[in-house]
């Protein structure tokens, strides 16, 4: 049984602009996923609301990062996760829009459960690219990781995507197509490198022209 929360809300601190900096670089990125894994110990399910509270304590970065992660493995593809990762995505790009510190879950959202398991195993089958991406990742380009117009043109990214996949979700391909762009968002604002936000760019126009062509 996964732990017992509050099904109308859930709260973090921060913004996906402005984590504490001691807890940003790329050092956070494995220490986001040690936190996933913690969370996954001894619960047969784990639910958004949990995540939110637990991940997205130290900002809307980690937990921007854990849920675009998701969407770009297996987990994404399970019915129904791929428009509540989706509907969740936009709830941060709206928060961070409006420069609020937390997040708020309807409770349909806040008690959709994810299956521990595959979590756990997601978290661990990444512990070697978090690694590997804590010695090459580092703090360069800053105002693309955190200047005001690159995070505010992200959040609206974040609603417009995160949103879509409320419809275009049913088609299992681009969930993770919307999660890559996503992931490099989180990873490059959480790391505070601007690179990889450069990267997410360009790999928006990609995963954007690809869903056109299916549709």
């Amino acid at each position: 049984m996964s732990k017992k929360i509050e099904p109308s809300a859930s709260h973090a601190g921060g913004s996906a602009a402005t984590s504490n900096d001691a807890q940003a670089g790329p050092e956070a990125v494995p220490t986001m996923i040690e936190r996933l894994q913690r969370l996954t110990e001894g619960q047969e399910t784990i639910t958004l609301g949990e995540l939110t509270k637990e991940i997205g304590s130290q900002g809307h970065a980690p937990l921007l990062m854990i849920a675009a992660i998701f969407m770009i493995l297996p987990v994404g593809m399970i019915p129904g996760i791929g428009g509540a990762l989706g509907t969740l995505v936009a709830l941060i790009g709206f928060y961070t829009l409006l420069g609020r510190n937390g997040i708020w879950l309807p409770g349909f959202l806040a008690k959709r459960e994810i299956p521990a398991d595959r979590v756990r195993k997601a978290a661990e089958r990444l512990r070697p690219a978090a690694d590997w991406l804590r010695r090459h990742m580092h703090r360069r380009w800053e105002p693309l990781a955190r200047g005001n117009v690159s995070i505010s043109a992200i959040a609206v990214i974040l609603i417009v995507t995160g949103g879509s996949l409320l419809i275009l979700g049913a088609i299992p391909v681009t969930v993770p197509l919307v999660g890559l762009p996503i992931t490099a968002f989180s990873l490059g604002i959480l790391a505070r490198d601007g690179v990889i936000v450069a990267v997410g760019y360009a790999l928006l126009l990609i995963a954007g022209g690809a869903v056109w062509l299916m549709l």
